[in-house]
C-alpha cells in the first residue's frame, strides 16, 4: 500500500536554529526554543533530519513524497499583501527560502506555495488526484504530516485533505509538527484530533511505522561508540537501552548510571553525572527508558508544562526512539551532583518534620503551584474523572477477597479485630450508578498526575525535583494532594500490628469525619497523640492547607471533592504490592467509610 508524505514550510526562515537569545530573522520564525525541539541542537542528528534520512532511502512507489515550501516574489502584485501581513519571509531563491534537510529531492515533489491555502494557485491538487487515481485497492491512503505552524498552515491542510479526500486516512507527527507558541502547537493538536478528525502520533518511530516503515528502520547518526558507560549494579540494560543512551550521549567520553527511585511503571529512570568530550562536567541529568510510544506520550505532556516550571524542574535536553523502546533526557539544572533521596525515603526515614514541609512548599507552591495557579473552573462529572463505574465490581470484590478472605454480596464486610465496614464491593455493584451524578464547576488545570513521594526527589542541598511526567494532563487541582495524601498514609505510616490497625481505624474515622477536609483541624484524639499517626497527621494538615488554597470557602462539593480522589487512591491502594497487609486493610477500611458517606445520599 503506498503512503504520502507532506512536509509543510521546514524552510531557514520558519525553522533555523537560532542561539538563545537570538533576534528572530522574520515574524513567522518560530523561536529559539521550538526550532530546537524541531530540528535540535546538532541539526544533522536532530529530530527531523534523522527522520527525513529515513525518508530518502524509501522507494518512491511505496512512500509519495511532497514538500511544501512557502515560495514569494514581492513583484507580483497579489503576493504583497501577505508579505504585508506577515513580513518578508521565504523570498526565492534566497538562503531563507531553503530547506532545513539537507537530502536530495528529485523523487519527490516540490510545491511552491504563495498563501495559507496550499491548493490555491499550485499542483497541489493535481499531485493528490494522481495518486489517488493510482491507488488500486480500497483500502485508505494514509497520509502524514509534519511541518509548521500547526495552528495555521498544517491545520488548514488537514483540513483542506479531510474534506477534499475522504479515502486519506491522515496523521500529524507531534514530534515533527511545531508553532512559535508551545501552548498554541499543543491546542492545535487537539482541534485536530477533535474537530478536523486527524489522529496525532507522538513518536517518530511510530510515525514511520504508519507511513510503511519498520522497526528496525529508525537510525541514529553519530552514535558514539567509545562512550565508557559505567552502570550501577541493579541496572538491567540490553541492546536497545545501550544503543539510547549512547546515542544522547553522543558528545561525551564517560558518564556514570545510578537507578533512582523514579514510580513503580519498570522503566529505567537513572541519574547520571556525565563528562563531556573536552573533559568538562555536564549539568547533571536524568534519564528515563521505556516502551517507545509511552515514553513519546509522556514526552508530549511535559512539553505542555515545561516553560512553566521553575528551575528545580527538569528541562528536555533530548529523546530519542529505537525498535521498540523510547528515551527522554531530562536536564537538571540546580541539581546537587551527588547523594539524593526520594521524598518518601525522607517519610520513612524519620527525616524532621521542619525539612519535609520545607519540601512540601518546594512542590506545592513554588514548583507546581505555577500550574494550579492557573486553574479555571470547569464543568465536570467527578466520578466520571475519577473513573468510577460499577464494572470495576468484580475486580474490587476480588481484592477484598484476597485481603481478608471473605466478601460478601450483601451485608458489611468484617475486618481484622472484628471491626465491621461498609461492604466496598456492593457499593461499586449496587449504589455506585444510582448516585446522582455530581458535576458542577470544578477547578481544572494541569497537574502532575502520578505524584507520589518516589517521584519527588531531593539532591543534598536540599533541592526539590520531580520525576516521572507521564500522567500530566488537565485536570481536577485536588488530584495531587490526594495521591500524595494517600501514599503518606497507607505506606509511609507504619502499621505493624493489631493496635496499630486499631489506632489506624481511628486515625480514619477521625479524618473522613471533619466538617471541612482544609480547615479548622481540630487536635488528634488522645488515643492517637504520641503515636505515628501524630508524625502523619501534622503533615496533612500541611498538604490540605495548600489544597484548600484553590477552593472557595462557599465552593459546591467542598468536601465531596476531597472525598472523591481519597476513595478512588484508597481502593487503588487495596491491592497494591508496595503497602504491607495491614496497611491495605487499613486502605481498605477508609475506602469503606468513605462510601458509606456517599450511600447517606441515596
Amino acid at each position: 500500500m503506498k503512503t504520502v508524505l507532506i512536509t509543510q514550510c521546514l524552510q531557514n526562515d520558519f525553522v533555523k536554529p537560532l542561539a538563545a537569545g537570538e533576534i528572530l530573522p522574520n515574524q513567522l520564525h518560530i523561536g529559539h526554543s521550538e526550532a530546537q525541539r524541531l530540528v535540535g541542537t546538532d541539526k544533522e542528528s536532530g529530530p527531523v533530519n534523522r527522520f527525513m534520512s529515513w525518508v530518502e532511502g524509501q522507494p518512491s512507489t511505496q512512500l509519495a513524497t511532497i514538500h511544501i515550501r512557502d515560495w514569494h516574489n514581492p513583484k507580483r502584485s497579489e503576493q504583497v499583501s501577505h508579505l504585508e501581513q506577515f513580513g518578508s519571509h521565504c523570498i526565492q531563491n534566497t538562503l531563507g527560502a531553503e530547506f532545513i534537510f539537507d537530502i536530495p529531492l528529485e523523487h519527490a515533489t516540490l510545491i511552491n506555495s504563495t498563501t495559507l491555502n496550499d491548493f490555491e494557485g499550485t499542483a497541489l491538487s493535481h499531485t493528490l488526484n494522481q495518486i489517488v487515481d493510482s491507488n488500486q485497492s480500497d483500502n485508505k491512503i494514509r497520509v502524514g504530516l509534519i511541518g509548521v505552524w500547526t495552528e495555521a498552515k498544517i491545520l488548514f491542510l488537514a483540513y483542506e485533505l479531510s474534506t477534499r479526500y475522504p479515502q486519506f486516512e491522515i496523521v500529524v507527527c507531534s514530534a515533527l509538527t511545531a508553532s512559535s507558541s508551545r501552548s498554541q502547537h499543543f491546542l492545535a493538536l487537539q482541534q485536530l484530533d477533535r474537530v478536523v478528525g486527524v489522529s496525532v502520533i507522538d513518536s517518530i518511530g511510530e510515525f514511520i511505522q504508519f507511513l510503511g516503515g519498520k522497526e528496525s528502520s529508525i537510525v541514529h547518526k553519530n552514535l558514539n561508540q567509545s562512550l565508557a558507560i559505567n552502570y550501577s549494579d541493579n541496572i538491567i540494560k540490553d541492546d536497545e537501552i545501550d544503543y539510547l543512551i549512547r546515542y544522547l550521549f553522543r558528545d561525551c567520553k564517560i558518564i556514570d548510571l545510578k537507578i533512582l527511585d523514579g514510580g513503580f511503571s519498570g522503566n529505567l529512570v537513572a541519574g547520571v553525572k556525565s563528562i563531556d568530550l573536552q573533559g568538562h562536567e555536564q549539568a547533571p541529568h536524568v534519564i528515563k527508558i521505556g516502551p517507545r510510544d509511552l515514553m513519546a506520550k509522556e514526552r508530549t505532556a511535559f512539553e505542555q508544562i515545561e516553560t512553566i516550571m521553575g528551575n528545580n524542574a527538569p528541562a528536555i535536553a533530548e529523546y530519542a526512539d529505537s525498535q521498540s523502546k523510547g528515551a527522554i533526557k531530562y536536564r537538571y539544572a540546580s541539581m546537587g551532583s551527588s547523594q539524593s533521596r526520594s521524598l518518601q525515603e525522607c517519610f520513612q526515614n524519620g527525616e524532621s518534620l521542619e525539612k519535609i514541609h520545607q519540601y512540601l512548599d518546594s512542590v506545592f507552591n513554588e514548583q507546581l503551584g505555577r500550574l494550579y495557579r492557573a486553574a479555571i473552573n470547569d464543568s465536570q462529572d467527578l466520578f466520571e474523572y475519577y473513573c468510577f463505574d460499577s464494572k470495576w465490581a468484580g475486580s474490587v470484590k476480588n481484592k477484598i477477597e484476597e485481603l481478608i478472605g471473605d466478601c460478601p454480596d450483601k451485608g458489611d464486610l468484617t475486618l481484622p479485630n472484628n471491626k465491621k465496614a461498609n461492604n466496598l464491593y456492593h457499593f461499586y455493584k449496587q449504589c455506585l450508578d444510582q448516585l446522582p451524578q455530581l458535576i458542577s464547576d470544578f477547578p481544572f488545570g494541569f497537574v502532575h498526575g502520578d505524584l507520589n513521594g518516589a517521584n519527588v526527589i531531593v539532591d543534598e542541598r536540599d533541592n526539590v525535583w520531580l520525576i516521572d511526567f507521564f500522567h500530566t494532563h488537565r485536570g481536577h487541582i485536588l488530584k495531587d494532594f490526594a495521591k500524595l495524601e494517600n501514599d503518606l498514609l497507607y505506606i509511609y505510616t507504619p502499621i505493624d500490628n493489631e493496635n496499630d490497625l486499631q489506632n489506624a481505624y481511628c486515625f480514619s474515622e477521625f479524618l473522613i469525619g471533619l466538617s471541612d477536609p482544609f480547615t479548622n483541624f481540630p487536635a488528634l484524639p488522645e488515643r492517637l497523640q504520641t503515636t505515628q499517626f501524630e508524625r502523619a497527621w501534622q503533615s496533612i494538615q500541611l498538604i490540605r492547607t495548600f489544597a484548600g488554597q484553590y477552593l472557595n470557602k462557599a465552593a459546591l462539593y467542598r468536601k465531596e471533592q476531597w472525598l472523591i480522589p481519597q476513595l478512588r487512591y484508597a481502593v487503588h491502594t487495596i491491592g497494591f504490592d508496595e503497602p504491607n497487609k495491614l496497611q491495605r486493610i487499613w486502605a481498605l477500611y477508609t475506602a469503606s467509610l468513605v462510601s458509606e458517606e456517599f450511600m447517606t445520599k441515596l
